[in-house]
């Protein structure tokens, strides 16, 4: 399901016979809310995500990372695909003008990932207890080399999770280890900013900056501080 990127959580239970509305949730990799990380050696990084809508009886959050190597075209060959289909087929009305035409790429390539068309040795997937890493989506996830040890990391802050889960009472900061991907939580302190959806964060040296609804919040990783920027 990762190679193919674009099947839905009902596409294995139509082709394994279930009854796609009556089983619980299962694996899929069409996802809201996850994040997708490119790493300068190549492989992506994708955390977390959700599956279908609270009222679905296959409505899943995930806790899980998935590693891809060696391979980050799938959006480009998507497109590549899209784009020879239209052509055979002019007399849709999705391909009367290129309007449609861009509206329909920009829904299918939506659905892509980058890895579609990965082989099932360029995948990994890991999965924690969720004590360890709660279910997640709708987070941050930033890239950063610590330049005294040379280690890399993936910071995952924040996300939405389960109504009621530890997501909705907290900021919650969690670190992801590039060399052996164990999970950690770390502890911080300061000015943290309130627990919601809807941020974007990105690093600037030693700090990550995460904006909350035009607020700028500012984590030092050197001592796990947040400090709230002024207006």
């Amino acid at each position: 399901m990762i190679g193919h990127g674009s099947k839905s959580a009902l596409s294995p239970r139509q082709d394994f016979g279930r009854k796609p509305f009556v089983a619980g949730p299962g694996f899929c990799f069409k996802r809201f809310g996850r994040t997708e990380t490119k790493l300068p050696d190549g492989r992506i990084v994708y955390i977390g995500g959700q599956q279908g809508n609270f009222f679905d009886s296959d409505y899943f959050i995930y806790n899980d990372v998935v590693v891809v190597r060696g391979h980050s075209d799938g959006r480009a060959r998507a497109q590549a695909k899209l784009e020879a289909f239209l052509a055979q087929v002019p007399d849709l009305p999705i391909a009367l003008d290129e309007h449609n035409k861009r509206v329909a790429m920009a829904h299918w390539l939506n659905e892509a990932t980058a890895v579609e068309g990965a082989s099932p040795d360029e995948i990994d997937i890991y999965g924690y207890p969720t004590d360890v890493f709660p279910a997640v989506d709708f987070h941050t996830a930033t890239y950063h080399k610590h330049q005294d040890t040379g280690k890399e990391y993936i910071y995952i802050i924040g996300g939405l999770g389960y109504k009621g889960g530890p997501h909705r009472r907290a900021t919650l900061t969690h670190r992801l280890s590039l060399e052996d991907f164990s999970i950690q939580r770390m502890e911080t302190m300061g000015e943290e900013p309130p627990p919601c959806r809807g941020r974007t964060a990105r690093r600037e040296g030693d700090e990550i900056v995460l904006v909350v609804q035009g607020d700028q919040y500012v984590l030092s990783l050197t001592n796990m501080r947040w400090t709230r920027a002024p207006e």
